[in-house]
């Protein structure tokens, strides 16, 4: 399934030479599911919590914080495990809800219910493409193939965060906010943008005030991919 974005390809300027990115303009809409309270929306988790593909690596979780959003909220629902490809009984592709785990005993859930949040951009940005060719040629870091290692994924972020955010480099045209990726859930080939934290407040618009949350509709998000 093709998820359309409003990213355009863009050459982000910096010390390292051009490397490979994309380009949001101003007004786009970014989604993000989220369980964590009471900022979840807004707030990368606590450092010992921060395991995602491009979070720091093991050995420095403090280095900094990710807001993972992506370009449509069923991307975002694809890689936060509500959604998962399957084949109907035609043998076509579809997607099932996946059941939230409850307590055997209990019945009580798990874990905390899903939340969206759709924040906005307040001017154009950019983002590093972090499976771009050119920036494992860069770095010397390269994710692995066929098999795309995490470990690695981690190693590109943090040398986007030291080299680039950091230093405030690439963002001679437009402002180098995060990175970006196309999701690795089968049958999704939906883009999904981190932003890091301290570029957060001065880019995006929050979507709502932490009273104002919405849980996530779950059957909503089923019938939004079965019309695409």
């Amino acid at each position: 399934m093709t998820w359309l974005t409003t990213a355009t390809s863009f050459e982000v300027p910096t010390s390292h030479g051009p490397l490979p990115g994309y380009a949001l303009v101003a007004g786009a809409r970014l989604y993000r599911i989220f369980r964590h309270q009471p900022d979840g929306d807004w707030v990368s988790p606590p450092a010992h919590l921060r395991t995602g593909r491009v979070d720091p690596p093991v050995a420095s979780p403090g280095a900094f914080g990710l807001l993972y959003t992506s370009d449509s909220i069923v991307t975002a629902g694809f890689e936060a495990q509500i959604l998962r490809p399957t084949k109907d009984a035609s043998g076509n592709n579809t997607v099932e809800l996946i059941d939230e785990p409850v307590d055997p005993a209990s019945g009580v859930p798990i874990k905390q219910p899903p939340f969206e949040a759709a924040h906005a951009t307040t001017a154009a940005v950019a983002f590093v493409d972090i499976e771009a060719p050119e920036l494992a040629a860069v770095t010397g870091i390269h994710i692995g193939a066929p098999v795309p290692r995490i470990s690695k994924w981690r190693e590109l972020s943090h040398w986007v965060h030291r080299e680039l955010i950091s230093k405030g480099d690439g963002s001679a045209l437009i402002p180098l906010i995060g990175i970006t990726w196309v999701s690795t859930i089968k049958d999704c080939t939906g883009r999904n943008f981190a932003i890091f934290e301290e570029r957060r407040d001065a880019h995006l618009a929050r979507a709502a005030a932490p009273t104002d949350r919405r849980p996530l509709d779950r059957i909503e998000l089923q019938r939004l991919w079965s019309i695409a």
